[in-house]
C-alpha cells in the first residue's frame, strides 16, 4: 500500500492513528513498516521435479521489482509418491493439495448447507474438511516425514470423514477432500491392514450372500438381543442398529430365473440395471419394481449376472486394492453394455456416484469414463422421461404424508431432487422436504458398534424431524439413510421407486408397508 500510494500513505497512518491510537484493530495488516508483511503467511507452491514451474511467471514479475522488496519463495519439489504409495500422478496431487486456501467454509453449521456431518459434532479443526487438505500437503510438500502416513493420529483425523461429498459440493474451489482423504487411507491400510470390523463391512456381499441361504433361520435372530450381542462382540456391528432382512432369493437369482439377465436385441432406449448390494441381497423387491417400471414404459432391462458390488464401503475403509479389483471388474463389464447401446442404471445412490465420479479418477481410462458418461440415478432417469414428455402420469392416488430425505451421495451428483419430484406427480401425496442435513449413517460407518452413537448424533435433527406426528412415513433414495431414518422411529421409510410401482398399481404390498409399524431391532 504504501508503494501504490505515496502520497497519500502518511495521511491514511494519521487517520488510522486517531481511530485507533492503540494499534488493537487490526494491527499490521493494511499500514505498516513491514514491506514482507502481506506475503510472509502465503503458501508455498508445490511443483513435482521436471515438470513445469507453475510460478515461474511470479518470479519473473519479481526479479523486476523494486530494490529492497521480498522475494516470493521457491516452489517446493514434489516428493516422490511412488513411497506414499498414492495412485496419482505427481502434478496432480500438487494442484488438489494447492486448490485449498484455507478460507474455512467448511467449518460452517449453518443449514441447509451439510458440511461437514463430522465438524457440526466435534468442531475441532482436525474434524474439518481442510485439516485433511493441509496434513496431505504437509506430506506431499516433506513438512511432515513421511511415517506420517502410517502413524495411528493421522489415520484417526482421517476416519472424520466418510466421503458424502458434501465438502467437495459447498467448497468455493472444489476441492475434492474425498479422494485426498481415500488415498490416505489407502496409504495406511496398504502399511497396515484393516481391523476385523472393517473386513467385515469390506466383504458385506459375502456375508450377505452365505445369510440369503440361510435366511428364514437369521431373519428371526436378527430381532433377538442375544444374537444381536453376539454379532456386536464377534464382528463389531452395533447390537442396537436396525438391520434389513435377508433376501432368500437375491435379485440376480429371480432375474436369471426371469431372463433378465440375457441381452435384450431391441431398437430405442433400454437399460442394463446395475443393483449393487442392497437391493440384491436385502430387498430384491426394489430392483423388481424399477424393472417393473421401465416396461410398463416399453424399456427393455438387461441385468448384467457378473456384476460385482459397488465397492463403497472398501473405499470408505481405505481399502484401495480391493475397490480397484471391483472398480476394474464393473467397468469392463458395464462398457461392454453401452457399446451395445444400454444405458446404465441403479437405484442406490452410493453406487451411482461409484460409477459416476469414483471409478473415473481411479482407473482414468477409456471404459470408466465410458461408464461414467452414460450413469444414471434410477429417479433421476425417471424424471428425464418426464421431462422429455414420455412418462406415465396414469397414478393412483396415494393418501399419505411423506418426510423426504435427499441423500448427500444423490445430492453430490449435483442432478436436483428428481425423487422428490416424482414423488410430487403423485395425486394425494404429501411430501414434507426433510432439510436437517446429512442422515449421519455414512454408507456402512454407522454399523459399526465405535460409530454408533457418533453417527445418531450426526442424524439426530431428522430422526427427531420423522417423528412428527404429521408424517405418515419418509421416503429417500438411499439404503443407509433409510437404516438411520427408521432407527429412531416406528415409522417405515421407502423408496421413491417403490411409491411410484404402487401408484401404477405394480407393488400392493406398498400399502401394508405404509401404515405396518417397524420392529425394535429389523428395518421394515
Amino acid at each position: 500500500l504504501a508503494l501504490q500510494e505515496k502520497a497519500l500513505y502518511p495521511l491514511m497512518q494519521q487517520i488510522k492513528y486517531l481511530w485507533d491510537p492503540e494499534g488493537i484493530l487490526n494491527p499490521g495488516k493494511l499500514l505498516s513498516d513491514d514491506r514482507e508483511q502481506c506475503i510472509r503467511n502465503l503458501r508455498v507452491p508445490i511443483r513435482a521435479p521436471g515438470l513445469p514451474n507453475r510460478s515461474a511467471h511470479a518470479s519473473a514479475t519479481a526479479s523486476s521489482a523494486e530494490p529492497g522488496e521480498a522475494e516470493p519463495s521457491q516452489p517446493t519439489p514434489l516428493r516422490d509418491l511412488t513411497e506414499l504409495q498414492l495412485d496419482w500422478h505427481p502434478q496432480q496431487v500438487a494442484e488438489i493439495a494447492e486448490q485449498c486456501f484455507g478460507c474455512g467454509r467448511c467449518r460452517t453449521q449453518s443449514l441447509p448447507e451439510r458440511m461437514c456431518p463430522f465438524f457440526r459434532i466435534v468442531p475441532a479443526e482436525e474434524a474439518s474438511p481442510r485439516a485433511k487438505a493441509n496434513l496431505l500437503r504437509g506430506i506431499v510438500s516433506g513438512r511432515l516425514e513421511l511415517a506420517s502416513l502410517t502413524q495411528d493420529q493421522l489415520k484417526q483425523i482421517m476416519d472424520l470423514c466418510f466421503h458424502c461429498h458434501s465438502c467437495r459440493l459447498e467448497c468455493p474451489a472444489g476441492v475434492d477432500i474425498p479422494r485426498l482423504v481415500s488415498e490416505a487411507k489407502g496409504a495406511y491400510v496398504a502399511a497396515k491392514g484393516i481391523p476385523l470390523s472393517d473386513w467385515v463391512l469390506v466383504h458385506l456381499d459375502k456375508w450377505a450372500a452365505w445369510g440369503s441361504l440361510l435366511a428364514p433361520l437369521i431373519n428371526p435372530l436378527l430381532a433377538t438381543r442375544w444374537f444381536r450381542w453376539v454379532m456386536e462382540k464377534a464382528l463389531g456391528i452395533a447390537q442396537g442398529r436396525k438391520l434389513p432382512r435377508l433376501a432368500a432369493q437375491p435379485f440376480l437369482r429371480r432375474a436369471e430365473r426371469k431372463r433378465w439377465t440375457r441381452p435384450v436385441r431391441a431398437d430405442g432406449p433400454k437399460v442394463a440395471l446395475f443393483v449393487d448390494l442392497y437391493a440384491n441381497y436385502f430387498d430384491p423387491q426394489l430392483a423388481e419394481a424399477l424393472v417393473g417400471i421401465l416396461h410398463r414404459h416399453g424399456i427393455p432391462v438387461y441385468v448384467p449376472p457378473e456384476q460385482k458390488i459397488a465397492g463403497t464401503p472398501a473405499l470408505m475403509v481405505g481399502q484401495m486394492e480391493r475397490f480397484r479389483r471391483l472398480a476394474e471388474h464393473n467397468t469392463a463389464l458395464l462398457a461392454d453394455a453401452v457399446r451395445q447401446g444400454y444405458h446404465i442404471l441403479t437405484p442406490e445412490p452410493a453406487a451411482a456416484l461409484c460409477l459416476i465420479h469414483e471409478y473415473r479418477w481411479l482407473l482414468d481410462d477409456e471404459d470408466a469414463r465410458l461408464v461414467a458418461d452414460n450413469t444414471s440415478e434410477a429417479t433421476t432417469y425417471l424424471w428425464r422421461l418426464h421431462t422429455g414428455g414420455r412418462l406415465d402420469l396414469k397414478f393412483r392416488p396415494i393418501q399419505a404424508t411423506l418426510g423426504y430425505h435427499l441423500p448427500c451421495r444423490l445430492r453430490a451428483l449435483e442432478v436436483g431432487t428428481p425423487g422428490e419430484n416424482l414423488l410430487r406427480l403423485i395425486p394425494g401425496l404429501v411430501v414434507y422436504r426433510l432439510e436437517e442435513g446429512c442422515s449421519g449413517m455414512g454408507g456402512a460407518f454407522g454399523l459399526k458398534r465405535e460409530h454408533y452413537r457418533t453417527s445418531l448424533r450426526m442424524g439426530w435433527g431428522l430422526i427427531s424431524r420423522l417423528r412428527d406426528p404429521e408424517i405418515q412415513a419418509g421416503a429417500t433414495e438411499c439404503s443407509a439413510c433409510k437404516i438411520q431414518m427408521e432407527q429412531g422411529t416406528t415409522k417405515p421409510t421407502l423408496h421413491p421407486i417403490k411409491l411410484l410401482a404402487y401408484a401404477y398399481g405394480l407393488l400392493p404390498e406398498v400399502e401394508t408397508l405404509l401404515r405396518q409399524p417397524g420392529k425394535e431391532l429389523v428395518l421394515t
